[in-house]
C-alpha cells in the first residue's frame, strides 16, 4: 500500500525526464514533498498504535498492525533483522520503530532509481558505446 505512494513521483519522473536530483529524475521540492508525506505517514502510524496487550496477538506491534499498509519499510527490515540475529527484528519492533521509516526512504530511493527514465538511457548509452567499438 505505501509503495502506492510512489505513483505520482513515478509518473512525474517519466514526465520530466530531464530534471536531476540526487542520481533521480525529479526535483529537490519533489523530494522533499515525498519526504514529508513519507513521515506524517508513518507519524500517523505511530499515533494509531495501540499500547502493547499480551493477551492478544500483535496489538501494539507495528510490524504486525502495519505490515500491508507499511510494507516497504517493514519487510525489508524484517529480512535482514532475521538474517542477523532472530531476536532483532522484535527489538527493532518494540523500541526502535523509527528504523522502518529510515528503511521506507530508502526503499522510496531505490524503486524510483531503478524505473526512473535515467535508468534506460544509460543502458542506451552502453549498449551504443559497445557496438561504436
Amino acid at each position: 500500500m505505501s509503495t502506492l505512494l510512489l505513483i505520482p513521483w513515478i509518473i512525474f519522473g517519466f514526465k520530466h525526464a530531464d530534471k536531476r536530483f540526487i542520481g533521480l529524475t525529479q526535483t529537490k521540492m519533489n523530494i522533499l514533498r515525498l519526504l514529508v508525506i513519507e513521515i506524517i505517514l508513518w507519524t500517523v502510524l505511530m499515533l494509531l498504535l495501540d499500547k502493547p496487550d499480551p493477551d492478544i496477538a500483535g496489538q501494539g506491534s507495528f510490524a504486525w498492525m502495519y505490515a500491508y499498509i507499511y510494507e516497504k519499510g517493514i519487510f525489508p527490515t524484517w529480512l535482514v533483522a532475521e538474517n542477523i540475529n532472530s531476536s532483532l527484528g522484535d527489538k527493532i519492533d518494540n523500541n526502535y520503530q523509527f528504523i522502518y521509516l529510515i528503511t521506507a526512504l530508502t526503499m522510496d530511493y531505490i524503486i524510483l532509481f531503478l524505473v526512473s527514465p535515467r535508468l534506460t538511457h544509460i543502458f542506451k548509452k552502453k549498449k551504443i558505446l559497445a557496438d561504436a567499438k
